[in-house]
């Protein structure tokens, strides 16, 4: 299945690497919780809003401020 959308930085609008989700599990505080080593990755909910998340189902909202949706179809 190819990509709905993608995941970019606010500021630079560069995408967000899978090497970053890694290193956004260990850094960030908003993150804590999640499992680095097993990132499932972005999702949008219905309501439009941003989640990460972990493979073993555990999700956290990113502040709006840092990261946007880029809509490739």
């Amino acid at each position: 299945m190819s990509e709905l959308f993608r995941v970019v930085h606010a500021e630079t609008g560069e995408p967000v690497t899978a090497e970053e989700l890694e290193a956004i599990t260990l850094q960030e505080p908003w993150a804590k919780g999640l499992i680095y080593c097993d990132m499932d990755g972005f999702a949008v909910q219905s309501d439009g809003s941003l989640i990460l998340l972990d493979e073993c189902g555990r999700h956290v909202y990113p502040s709006p401020e840092l990261f946007r949706v880029e809509w490739l179809r």
